[in-house]
């Protein structure tokens, strides 16, 4: 009992590491806050890049936007389309209209999909004229005045290599699930985004909705396929070689959220496996680099950090020892305060967020927020599981009514955990051990709502 109880606490403190992060995070993010950057002298010439793979129903609306873009220099905009439907023909015909309207557009076709996006990227950066390189995924809408706001910043100081701004949501209020992770997307950006950039760590750019220095890229390696967060990776060579990344808070650029559960999934078993596969790489490096030590370990936690669902599922599956072979007059008290916090800690930045940006939401929508995240513990597990290994397939986020979301094999394996769990929870209830009954019920939850919602789906798709 005493190496059950030893091993559940080291469990238990590692959850509580990543969780208590985000009450540093909450602390910290009024730091820093960039000034207003003077208007430059000279505007760098601009390259907007958007990269599209098989987005019909997207590919017009952010078109149109990166067409209409404001901006007092020279830009050129590179549509990179490695699709292999009927998008194609239709960038085509806009990109033919465009140009007939005197817009410096251009359609890049390549014969294969190598590298996926990082490999598009890439291609069309050897192509590019700009100094500056703007990349949108086909779901974002940037405002007309994005350059605008965000080439002053990147000019402003020597070192800044990338300008990230925040992702604004277009359909927020889609259903449930698009609310609760609005939730913790704004988390993300309003707290973890500003205290990381405020205080000088590791921080990142999100893939979409941020500007670069192409010699940033270039000096760095440019854009390399061997993980699926090439996002993640460029940002990490790059501060590691000098550059700083700039978070702009103020500036908003609107995107989509995924409205089908199995839509989430593929978009999270990629972020979690390409992140896992950039933990591999990066990590080593980073903790050779002259960086202080607060940065390494937040750089390692933030690598690292979908880590916290396997380590969900070992603290719901030691909880089954406890329940058959704890004596019931232990009590176990000492382990519920670290979880507790370690719970606390992804609410604690919505709740931060919710003040700083004045989106409103309701408890409800807070607890489905952690719902879902736990939920997604077995799905994202195996994805963590894959990043041990190099490479994988680049999924794309099927977005659209055109596009239907692939099947999702884990229902009846969600299922199972979730009763597993309820099970363990109600076991321990009756000999009198409550203090992990909360948190199992939380995991029961996640997962029984995760199970149902695919089996329904799949059924849904069947018919």
């Amino acid at each position: 009992m005493t190496a059950l109880v030893l091993a559940y606490a080291l469990v238990l403190l590692a959850l509580f590491v990543y969780g208590a992060n985000g009450y540093v995070l909450a602390a910290l993010r009024l730091r820093g806050r960039p000034s207003p950057a003077a208007m430059p002298l000279h505007w760098p010439a601009v390259t907007v890049q958007v990269p599209i793979y098989n987005e019909r129903d997207m590919a017009p609306r952010v078109l149109d936007a990166v067409t209409r873009l404001d901006y007092p220099g020279s830009i050129e905009i590179q549509v990179l389309d490695d699709s292999t439907d009927d998008t194609s023909d239709l960038v085509a015909r806009l990109a033919m209209e465009f140009r007939s309207r005197g817009i410096d557009i251009v359609h890049l076709r390549r014969s294969h999909r190598i590298g996926f996006k990082a490999g598009a990227l890439a291609a069309g950066l050897c192509k590019a004229r700009g100094e500056v390189i703007a990349v949108f995924d086909a779901d974002f809408v940037p405002p007309s005045d994005f350059l605008i706001r965000t080439v002053p910043q990147l000019l402003s100081a020597s070192d800044i290599g990338c300008v990230q701004t925040r992702w604004g949501h277009l359909n927020r209020n889609a259903n449930h699930l698009t609310r609760a992770q609005a939730i913790a997307v704004d988390a993300h950006f309003a707290v973890e985004q500003a205290a990381r950039v405020g205080t000088g760590w590791p921080a990142a750019f999100n893939g979409s909705a941020g500007i670069w220095r192409r010699r940033a890229i270039e000096d760095s390696g440019g854009w390399s396929a061997d993980t699926l967060t090439e996002d993640l990776d460029l940002s990490y060579r790059a501060q590691l070689g000098g550059w700083r990344i700039a978070y702009l808070g103020d500036a908003v650029c609107p995107g989509e959220l995924p409205e089908a559960l199995a839509a989430l999934k593929v978009q999270q078993r990629r972020w979690a496996q390409g992140s896992t596969q950039t933990a591999r790489k990066i990590l080593p490096v980073l903790w050779r680099s002259q960086l202080s030590l607060g940065a390494k370990l937040q750089g390692t936690i933030h690598l690292t950090h979908y880590a916290v669902h396997p380590l969900m599922l070992l603290s719901a599956a030691l909880a089954v020892p406890f329940a058959i072979f704890a004596p019931p007059e232990a009590g176990f008290w000492f382990l519920m305060p670290p979880i507790a916090l370690a719970t606390g800690g992804p609410a604690t930045m919505a709740l931060c967020a919710r003040h700083d940006l004045g989106e409103r939401f309701t408890v409800l929508e807070l607890l489905l927020s952690l719902v879902v995240g736990t939920g997604l513990a077995l799905s994202n597990t195996l994805a963590v599981l894959r990043g041990f290994r190099s490479g994988g397939r680049f999924v794309r986020t099927p977005k659209g009514p055109s596009y239907a979301s692939p099947p999702d094999r884990l229902g009846r394996v969600e299922l199972t955990c979730a009763a597993g769990c309820a099970g363990t929870a109600i076991l321990l209830l009756a000999r009198g051990i409550v203090s992990l009954v909360p948190f199992l019920a939380l995991y029961a939850a996640g997962l029984g709502w995760m199970g149902l919602e695919s089996l329904l789906a799949a059924r849904a798709t069947r018919s």
